[in-house]
């Protein structure tokens, strides 16, 4: 699982190592979206709540680049696939 080990800076200049847990395509325009958590979080006991992030997945020039969502319909897009393949403890 390491190689979907990330890290980002926050907005206060801190490094944050993220887990990729799944990409999801848009079937109407091929859009990806990664939907990812931090990593510390992914190291706790299963059943606890968790936070779960999402961005828009694309490359340029062979580097990964991250970007916010930027309209409902692609957070609705994302809400519904957590919904359905999310198991609760």
């Amino acid at each position: 699982m390491e190689q979907n080990v990330f890290t980002l800076i926050n907005e206060d200049g801190r490094e944050i190592k993220y887990i990729g847990l799944n990409v999801v395509e848009n079937p109407e325009n091929g859009q990806r979206y990664l939907i990812y958590t931090e990593a510390d979080n992914a190291k706790e006991i299963t059943g606890k709540q968790i936070d779960l992030y999402a961005c828009a997945y694309n490359k340029e020039n062979g580097r990964i680049v991250l970007d916010p969502l930027t309209s409902e319909k692609e957070k609705t897009l994302i809400k519904n696939f957590i919904e359905d393949n999310t198991r609760i403890a």
